[in-house]
């Protein structure tokens, strides 16, 4: 157990689709078996006038403020082949962000100490009246914007792209129905609640009674974690860092745990 915990156990992935791709992999050379069952699908804003407009003032922006890799695709979308100001300074709320903005061509000037956008907004170096823009999704809170301008900065914020529910869920609920899965990993609030809400209309629960063992719940930080317990979920692993890696040794810990308890 202790060489290779994650050894044929049923892990759902529920990222969308189009991120899921290299935790699915490195599951599969732990020896898992991934059941990839989507829960969200990520598509552009309904109106996409706000961030270019937001996109055409960046050079007068001295940080563009990025808390998911999707924002930053977004953005680099938007942009397109136009080189970023020489001015702009990127800020990024965890190592996925960060590489999302490097990959985009945009260095990382800063990063917070915990990957929340709690702890970017407290720690972002700003004067008052430092222009950021914040694009993020459109289930995103407004903590992040009401701390930074509290603190003095100009924030402006632009709804980059939308989360839907995705009808790959049909598999989960099945899989569940039947007692095929050890274990669920979630990687945003967003999800949490798609799922949750899409089981609940299913009639199926990923807190069940009458079994030996209820799915293990491992989320990748503390935002996911507690939207997980307000809908009523056992947390047992909160990943850290709050990346893949981490989200993979907190599932092994989670394994390892269940197996002593037993």
């Amino acid at each position: 157990m202790e060489g290779r915990p994650l050894a044929a156990k049923r892990i759902v992935v529920t990222r969308a689709e189009a991120q899921a791709a290299p935790f699915l992999a490195a599951l599969r050379a732990e020896g898992a078996v991934p059941l990839a069952a989507a829960a969200i699908r990520i598509l552009p804003p309904e109106d996409p006038a706000p961030l270019a407009d937001a996109l055409a003032q960046l050079e007068a922006t001295d940080w563009l403020v990025c808390t998911s890799a999707n924002a930053v695709r977004a953005v680099a979308t938007a942009r397109g082949a136009r080189p970023w100001p020489a001015t702009l300074r990127a800020a990024a709320v965890g190592v996925a962000t960060a590489q999302a903005l490097q990959a985009a061509g945009l260095p990382v000037s800063f990063t917070p100490s915990a990957a929340v956008a709690d702890a970017l907004a407290r720690e972002l170096p700003l004067r008052p009246g430092v222009r950021v823009l914040w694009p993020h999704g459109d289930l995103a809170e407004v903590g992040l914007a009401a701390t930074l301008r509290a603190r003095g900065a100009d924030v402006h914020s632009a709804i980059a792209y939308r989360t839907v529910a995705d009808v790959a869920l049909l598999g989960l609920v099945d899989a569940l129905r039947d007692g095929r899965v050890d274990a669920i990993t979630f990687t945003s609030a967003s999800t949490v609640r798609h799922v949750v809400e899409g089981l609940a209309q299913a009639g199926v629960t990923l807190q069940p009674t009458g079994r030996p063992a209820r799915p293990l719940v491992v989320c990748i930080g503390p935002v996911t974690a507690a939207a997980a317990r307000e809908c009523g979920l056992t947390v047992d692993a909160v990943a850290t860092p709050h990346d893949d890696h981490g989200l993979l040794t907190a599932l092994k810990q989670a394994f390892v745990a269940r197996h002593a308890a037993t």
